[in-house]
C-alpha cells in the first residue's frame, strides 16, 4: 500500500475533478440485531479468516505446493477452505506468487453461483528495478453479480475494492493488513452473502429490473515499485478508470460509460490491526460512512464482536474534509465516483514493515471486520428478509 507519507492535507478541491456527481444512491437499509445473528450463523467467518487455520483444497485453488506447502493441508470434502492463510505470502506484481494469488481468487469465485469474472491484463511503463526492465505485466480481476433480466438496460453496481499485490522491498514483504485481509474478506462476503442475494432475486423477478448487482475488483499495482509518484502507483485503478471511462454504453438518456455503472466505490484497505479507527473522508458518502458505523453499533449490541471494550471501528463524529489519502479509489474519484475509503488513520504501526505479516495481525478485528463489511453490503442490497 501506499508508499508515501500517509495524509495529504489541503483544499480538497472537487473542482477540479473533470466530472461532478450528478446522482448518488439512496441510503438503504440495515439488519436488524437478529438479521445479523442469523447472516454470521448461516456462514461464520471463522475458521476460514483466522490467520493461523491453514487448512485449503490445494487441487481447487490452484496453489503452488513449493511456495505454500509448509502451511497449507489438503482439504477434504466438507471442510473450511482457509481464505486468508492462502494470501500471507509475497504478492509482487509480475511475480510467480501473484499469478498463484490470481488463481486462488479466480478458484474462489468459480466456485460461487452466477459470478461473471473478467480480466483486466496490461503492460505498463515502469521505473527500472533490481535489473528488471522498464515494462511490467498488471492484471485486475473483476467479478460480477448481475441482477437477471437486466441484459438490456445500464446496470448499477455496489462495487467492493482491494489491492492484491505487495511491495517489492523490503524483499520477502507479506503485507499482511496491506492488503490481504482486505482480499480475504471480499472472498469471504461473495461467499456469504450469494446464496441470500440469489434469493432475492428468485422471489421477485419482476422487481429487480434496476436493483444494484455487486462487484468485487481486485486490483493489481498498487503499490509504487521505486517511489511513490503520480505515475510509479496506482498502475491497476488508473488503468481501470480509464478503459471504463472509454467504455460507452447506449441508454435511455444517451451514453453511459461502464465507469457510471458504479453506485458507490468502497475501498478497503490496511485492515486486521487491533483498534482501528476509521474517519469519513467525504462529505459526499458520509451517508454510507455512518450507515457502516450503524451497521457496527448493531454487530456489537448483537454480540456478535470479538474485539470487545475497544473504541468503534468507524469514526463519524467528523468527516475529514481537508484531507485524504492518496490510493486506488483518487483515479475513480477525480472522475467523479462517489467513494467510501475505509482505512485507518493512523496507519497500522506495521505499515510498510516486515511485521505486517500473519502473526502481528488482530484476529478480533480481522473477524469484526468481516462480519461488519458483510453485514453492511447485506443491508445496501435489501438482503434482511432473505437471510
Amino acid at each position: 500500500m501506499i508508499g508515501r507519507s500517509p495524509i495529504i492535507c489541503g483544499v480538497f478541491k472537487l473542482l477540479a475533478f473533470a466530472t461532478v456527481v450528478t446522482c448518488l444512491p439512496p441510503q438503504r437499509s440495515q439488519l436488524t440485531e437478529s438479521q445479523l445473528s442469523a447472516l454470521v450463523d448461516s456462514h461464520p467467518p471463522f475458521p476460514a479468516l483466522n490467520p493461523n487455520y491453514y487448512t485449503t483444497a490445494t487441487t481447487a485453488s490452484n496453489l503452488s505446493a513449493q511456495s505454500v506447502s509448509d502451511r497449507i493441508g489438503g482439504g477434504n470434502a466438507g471442510e473450511t477452505l482457509a481464505l486468508l492463510t492462502p494470501m500471507l505470502i509475497p504478492r509482487a506484481p509480475g511475480s510467480d506468487n501473484a499469478t498463484i494469488i490470481r488463481d486462488f481468487i479466480k478458484g474462489h469465485f468459480h466456485g460461487l453461483s452466477n459470478w461473471t469474472a473478467f480480466t483486466d491484463g496490461f503492460t505498463a511503463t515502469v521505473p527500472e528495478y533490481g535489473g528488471i526492465p522498464g515494462a511490467l505485466n498488471f492484471t485486475n480481476l473483476i467479478f460480477r453479480l448481475t441482477p437477471p433480466g437486466t441484459d438490456h438496460l445500464p446496470s448499477r453496481y455496489l462495487t467492493l475494492v482491494a489491492h492484491y499485490d505487495s511491495k517489492i522491498s523490503p524483499f520477502g514483504f507479506i503485507g499482511a493488513t496491506d492488503s490481504a485481509v482486505p482480499c480475504a474478506i471480499l472472498m469471504y462476503l461473495a461467499e456469504s452473502l450469494t446464496p441470500h442475494i440469489l434469493k432475492r432475486w428468485k422471489s421477485d423477478l419482476g422487481a429487480i429490473s434496476d436493483d444494484t448487482g455487486l462487484q468485487i475488483i481486485f486490483m493489481d499495482g498498487e503499490e509504487a515499485l521505486v517511489q511513490w509518484t503520480d505515475q510509479d502507483s496506482l498502475y491497476g485503478s488508473r488503468h481501470l478508470a480509464q478503459l471504463w471511462e472509454s467504455e460507452k454504453k447506449v441508454a435511455q438518456f444517451g451514453r453511459l460509460s461502464t465507469l457510471q455503472e458504479i453506485d458507490l466505490f468502497v475501498l478497503l484497505d490496511l485492515l486486521g490491526a487491533a483498534s482501528p479507527a476509521v474517519p469519513c473522508f467525504f462529505e459526499i458518502t458520509s451517508w454510507a460512512c455512518r450507515g457502516l458505523a450503524e451497521t457496527e453499533r448493531r454487530v456489537r449490541n448483537a454480540g456478535l464482536a470479538k474485539a470487545n471494550g475497544q473504541k468503534p471501528f468507524i469514526r463519524t463524529d467528523s468527516v475529514m474534509k481537508n484531507a485524504f489519502v492518496d490510493d486506488d479509489h483518487m483515479p475513480f474519484l477525480r472522475r467523479g465516483i462517489p467513494v467510501m475509503h475505509v482505512i485507518p488513520i493512523p496507519f497500522p504501526v506495521v505499515w510498510h514493515t516486515m511485521n505486517d505479516d500473519g502473526a502481528h495481525l488482530s484476529s478480533e478485528a480481522v473477524h469484526d471486520w468481516a462480519v461488519l463489511i458483510t453485514g453492511w453490503v447485506a443491508g445496501y442490497l435489501g438482503l434482511g428478509d432473505f437471510l
